[in-house]
C-alpha cells in the first residue's frame, strides 16, 4: 500500500521569528481529502556536555508552553551567524554554560514531533570542558541557570517525572548506553 499524502494546498495561518504555521490540504493515499496542521521550525542543535565528575549539565529555565520550570540539556537554534550545527552548539555551550570544549562528536539528528512540525534537532556529545573566564551573554529574553547532575541523579529525576523534555530524555539514556558499552569493553579488554 502506498501510504505517500499529497499536498493539493497550503493555507499560511501565521509567520514568526521562530516558526510557521499553516494549514495544508492534502490527498490522503485512499483519495480523500483531509487537513495537516504543519509548523516550520528552525534546526536547533543540543549538546550532551559530560564534566571530569561524570556528570551532564543541564539548564533549568522556564517554559511557557508547559507553565513549567525545566531541566534540559543546553541547546538552542541555529541561526544566521552559525556556520553549522557545530558551532550553534558552541555556542550555545558557551551561553548557557559559561564552558567550551575540546572534544566534539555528533551522536545522531532527529525530527523533534513529525506528526505536526519539520523541527530537526542535531545532538552533539562533549567532553574535556573549560570553564570560560569571559562568557557570552544570554539573549536578552532568556533566563536560566545550570548545573551539574551525576547519572544516578538524572535517573532519580527521569523516574520522579522532574525531566519531561524529549531531548533530554534522549541523552540520558544515550550516556547511559554509553558508560555501559565503555564498560563491558574494558571487560573484555581485562579477559
Amino acid at each position: 500500500m502506498d501510504l505517500q499524502e499529497t499536498e493539493i494546498s497550503s493555507q499560511p495561518i501565521f509567520k514568526g521569528r521562530i516558526v510557521d504555521l499553516s494549514v495544508r490540504t492534502i490527498k490522503l493515499p485512499n483519495g480523500e481529502t483531509s487537513t495537516r496542521e504543519i509548523v516550520k521550525h528552525q534546526p536547533a542543535a543540543a549538546v550532551i556536555a559530560i564534566n571530569d565528575k561524570q556528570e551532564m549539565l543541564l539548564v533549568k529555565q522556564w517554559r511557557e508552553a508547559i507553565k513549567q520550570v525545566t531541566l534540559e540539556i543546553p541547546a538552542g537554534l541555529i541561526d544566521f551567524t552559525d556556520a553549522s550545527p557545530l558551532d550553534a552548539i558552541k555556542r550555545e555551550l558557551n551561553e548557557e554554560g559559561g564552558y567550551r570544549a575540546d572534544y566534539w562528536e555528533k551522536v545522531t539528528e532527529f525530527y523533534s514531533s513529525v506528526g505536526f512540525t519539520d523541527e530537526k534537532l542535531h545532538i552533539f556529545y562533549c567532553d574535556t570542558l573549560t570553564k570560560l573566564q569571559d562568557k557570552r551573554p544570554l539573549d536578552s529574553d532568556e533566563f536560566l541557570s545550570s548545573e551539574w547532575y551525576s547519572l544516578d541523579e538524572l535517573k532519580k529525576l527521569l523516574s520522579e517525572g522532574k525531566i519531561v523534555d524529549a531531548k533530554t530524555v534522549y541523552a540520558i539514556t544515550f550516556w547511559e548506553n554509553m558508560l555501559l558499552r565503555n564498560k563491558q569493553d574494558e571487560e573484555s579488554n581485562n579477559d
